[in-house]
This record gives C-alpha cells, structure tokens and sequence, in this order.
C-alpha cells in the first residue's frame, strides 16, 4: 500500500427517523430503494454509491460503518464480502469515526500514516468524476502539513491521517482496539463526542470540487433532487394506484402513509416526532438474504396489551436470526411450506397447519425447507426493540450458538 493511498469509510448507520415511514431502526435512509437504477429498478443511496466507486476503483480500499441491527439488509443490498465496521447503536458522526477508526487500527491492520476521508452514505453524486478527486486527498494532507481536515460544503466529508484520531483516543484514556471501544461503546459516548469534537472543530477546511452532488436525507432533501417526479414508494401488502398527479410523493407502509407536495417543504421535524412514535413497534417491511416480512396489524388495549402480527416469507435454505424474547410470547402459524424449529438446541419439523407457541427467554431459529411462509404473532406490553436478543445472524454464527 503506498503513501498516496486513501482509505473509505461510508457511513451508513442512523436511527431511522428521518424518512417515515419507510424508514425504521433497522432500516435507514440510505438503504432505502428511492432511486432508479441503471437497468431501471429501484436501488439505495448507499447501493448507488457503492457502484459508483468501484467505477473509479476505490471500491477495495472502501470500509462501511453501520449499526449492528443494519447489517444483514446490508450484506443483502451489496454483497456478503464487505469490509463491515458493526456500531452497537447510532451516537451520532464523531462517536463513530472514532470507532471506525479504532476498526481500520486494530482489526484491519491499516497503517497509521495512511489517510481516511470518511463520508455519508446518504451523498448523492451525479458525475463519478467527482468521487475521483477523493484519490488526490492524502496528496492535499501532505502538500499543505496537515494531519486532518473537514469540508466547508454540504459533502460532510471528514478526513484525516489515522494516526491522528488513534492518538487523540490515547490521550484522552479511550481503548484504541475495536472489541473494547465497540463493548464499552454506550457508556464511552460522551467522552468519545467530546475528544472528536476537540480534534475536529478548529480543523482546516477545504472545499470539494465545484459539481452536482447533494445529501439526501429528507423528504424534502429527495424532492428537491428530483421536483419532477410523482413517486409512490409502497412497502405495504396493499397495491397503491396515483393517476393524473404530479410533484407528488407517497410513501406507504404498515407505519402510515405520507402523502406530500413535491413543491412545498414537507416538515422534517415532525416526520421525526412521528417515526420516534412509532419505534416500539415491530419495522413495518423487512428483508434480507433471508426472506422477507411484512406487518399485517397492529393492536393496543387500554390495559397496554399489545400485539403485533406479521407474514414472514423464508426463502429455501433461509433461516431467522438465532434469537430469544425477554417478556413477549411469539406464536409461529405454519401457513405454508415446511421447516426445522430450532429451540432451545432441540431440534424439530413443523409442516403446514402447526402453530409453535414460543415462551419468554426460549431461544429458537427456524430454517426453511423448499420455503416456508410464516404468520408470526408478538403478544406482550413492551414491544419494544430491547426486548430481543440476538445469538446468531448468520449461517455459521447461528451453527456455533446452537
């Protein structure tokens, strides 16, 4: 690796708010299918990015940093091969450039006098050109002494040599090697905001080059990248028809529906304040190499008892993650297909027309046969996303808890 080198690291985690409601913790933004595509299907901010810098040949030296929760619609929009820097929960850019960087140090081995340029996964670049400049960054660090620097435009791009954040976690008494710094992450978050903040807030700016890129994170961000369009973005089971509209937007889930101008600025305030109120719930529409599942009702009495209930479609050889609930009970019908019920290590085949009733604390897994299509129902009074524990995501994560 030689000295003009420069190391990616996209960062693709966040909280899921800003995009109600097809947006949720497990799903943000940048991840989401909003754009055309080059053979016409939808694609992901963060799937269009990731192609257009293997374009220009930096897709290698290319790191993601994302949250935990993230990385399995991850590794389903990309590839299963990524260089993935796991972050236990979204803290914000200056909590996580420090982990990634502590990632790049101790796990990937990458030199401390290489240069990292760290961007949102939310840009959208109209012309790769533009993402060719990034190659001249480590030249721009040398020619100018400097060790770090910020961009004074809306790209949000941070670079800086490595050895400069690793040594800014040392004298601030923080853990340089990923595992700790990512165990103790939650509790370090103040001290790691502060000692980020430090380092970067009297940094030198640069500019990037003078071409079209803007940060789509909003409706009203999208909009304003494409005021021509009448979109309909539909993760509900229901068809959506719009005739003889334009400039218009809708967005459909089991969350809500957002209708909106194209033209007028759709309040992102309040988009916010209503993804916060719908976060104990269970994500709306999700997917991954595992299949995919769509919620079908929500229900709340005024004793507080809740219940979700979903259609889980599993894909052949699919499985779930190897999990377990602390205070809901899971209750599986088989609608169709067959599979093998994993619980509590105890192995064993449920068809067609079998309901498995799964109790608080029992950990299961299920891995599908030819397919198997699943009614799933959540019964409790805190549906709330801490109330599960994950094992296992993975095929040989899953093997090695069970």
């Amino acid at each position: 690796m030689g000295e003009q080198q420069v190391r990616l690291v996209l960062l693709a985690g966040g909280q899921g708010r800003r995009m109600w409601p097809l947006s949720h913790a497990k799903r943000a933004k940048q991840l989401l299918p909003l754009l055309s595509g080059p053979n016409g299907e939808r694609e992901s901010l963060l799937n269009r990015l990731w192609r257009q810098l293997d374009q220009v040949g930096l897709q290698q030296d290319a790191f993601i940093a994302i949250s935990r929760n993230q990385t399995d619609i991850l590794r389903d929009q990309l590839s299963i091969n990524l260089n993935v820097i796991q972050e236990p929960e979204a803290k914000g850019r200056y909590p996580v450039v420090a982990l990634a960087a502590s990632y790049l140090y101790s796990v990937a081995s990458i030199p401390l006098h290489e240069t990292v340029a760290v961007l949102p996964a939310d840009l959208y670049v109209e012309e790769e050109d533009w993402l060719e400049t990034l190659k001249e960054l480590p030249e721009q660090l040398r020619r100018h002494q400097l060790d770090r620097a910020l961009t004074s435009d809306e790209s949000g791009i941070i670079v800086f040599r490595l050895e400069s954040v690793i040594s800014a976690l040392t004298e601030e008494g923080l853990p340089v090697r990923y595992e700790q710094l990512f165990r103790h992450y939650g509790e370090l978050h103040s001290r790691l905001e502060n000692g980020m903040t430090r380092l970067f807030e009297r940094s030198p700016t640069f500019r990037m080059p003078e071409q079209p890129f803007c940060r789509i994170d909003s409706w009203s961000a999208l909009s304003a990248a494409f005021p021509e369009n009448a979109s309909i973005y539909n993760d509900s089971a229901a068809p959506v028809i719009m005739m003889g509209l334009s400039n218009i937007t809708v967005a459909v889930s089991s969350a809500g529906i957002l209708i909106a101008d194209q033209t007028a600025s759709i309040p992102d305030e309040q988009v916010r304040n209503l993804s916060a109120e719908q976060q104990p719930l269970v994500p709306g529409y999700e997917a991954g190499r595992w299949g995919k599942a769509i919620v079908i009702s929500c229900m709340s009495s005024e004793e507080g008892q809740q219940a979700i209930t979903r259609k889980l479609e599993v894909v052949e050889g699919g499985f779930l993650s190897y999990a377990f609930y602390l205070r809901r009970k899971i209750v599986w019908t088989v609608l169709a297909g067959a599979g093998e019920l994993i619980r509590n290590e105890k192995r064993s085949i449920i068809k067609t027309g079998e309901v498995v009733e799964l109790l608080p604390g029992e950990r299961h897994t299920v891995v599908a046969g030819s397919g198997l299509t699943l009614l799933e129902a959540h019964i409790g009074t805190d549906l709330t996303e801490d109330d599960r524990i994950v094992l296992g995501d993975f095929g040989e994560e899953v093997s090695t808890a069970i």
